[in-house]
């Protein structure tokens, strides 16, 4: 008799192991600022290791050497795959380092230099075997957990003209009342020394849907100042969107 209650115990186990084995890990996709190397970055220690920028080369402090990653200007849509040449550590705003090269090929602003991070998996539509270029826009999607930070524009959607710069806001959430998106609001002015005299917005972007916000920004460096600010009080995260 006692072996009956063997059996639950032993399916149990069963379906718990199937769970386990169909995990994936998810690929990696980011939104951010590319740190375009220089080698001024080198003789002055911000980058430990010498690189050069006559090649293609990229480098993400997180993922492994040989990791294949698309590297793409949403912008204009030009891409760049190409293998994770190594690991090194690059200035924590930044979401990947590239050299002159790559900015090139995909026509990156330097004074905005935007970027998406796709981690590629090999399988039968992809072959490897060299860098390639191509024409695509991908989606940006709106949403954002309350403690991460993205930066996008919020202005209304104009026609694109060439030498337009871009505007940036760093969104701190998206809330379901207004009532919540004070209460980040006041957190963040409280929090944070530098942040406390600084203009926090909230727009109705629909009836349940109160975003907070900071900026517009014209400059990198202006952003580069709040975003650490942010950092200080946990806003761990940040993914960069842009919408013209």
């Amino acid at each position: 008799m006692k072996y009956s209650y063997l059996i639950p115990l032993f399916l149990l186990l069963s379906c718990t192991s199937v769970s386990v084995n169909k995990y994936e890990k998810p690929v990696f996709n980011s939104k951010g600022f590319a740190y375009i190397y220089s080698i001024d970055d080198y003789e002055n220690k911000i980058i430990k290791r010498k690189i050069d920028n006559n090649l293609p080369l990229v480098a993400h402090k997180n993922i492994q050497r040989g990791v294949l990653l698309k590297i793409t200007n949403p912008r204009n849509g030009k891409n760049i795959i190409l293998k994770n040449s190594f690991k090194v550590n690059y200035p924590d705003f930044y979401k990947v380092l590239i050299t002159e090269t790559i900015a090139d090929k995909i026509g990156l602003n330097d004074d905005f230099p935007y970027v998406e991070v796709e981690e590629v998996k090999k399988n039968k539509s992809f072959i490897a075997k060299k860098a390639e270029m191509h024409e695509e826009e991908k989606q940006l999607h709106t949403k954002a957990p309350v403690e991460k930070v993205k930066i996008s524009n919020i202005g209304k959607t104009t026609l694109k003209t060439v030498n337009k710069e871009p505007k940036f806001v760093i969104i701190l959430g998206n809330f379901y009342n207004l009532e919540s998106a004070q209460i980040l609001r006041k957190r963040v002015k409280t929090e944070s020394e530098m942040l406390k005299n600084k203009k926090i917005s909230i727009i109705k972007k629909n009836k349940h849907n109160f975003e907070v916000f900071l900026g517009p920004y014209k400059t990198i460096k202006m952003m580069k100042n709040d975003y650490i600010a942010l950092k200080l009080i946990n806003f761990d995260e940040v993914d960069v969107k842009i919408y013209e």
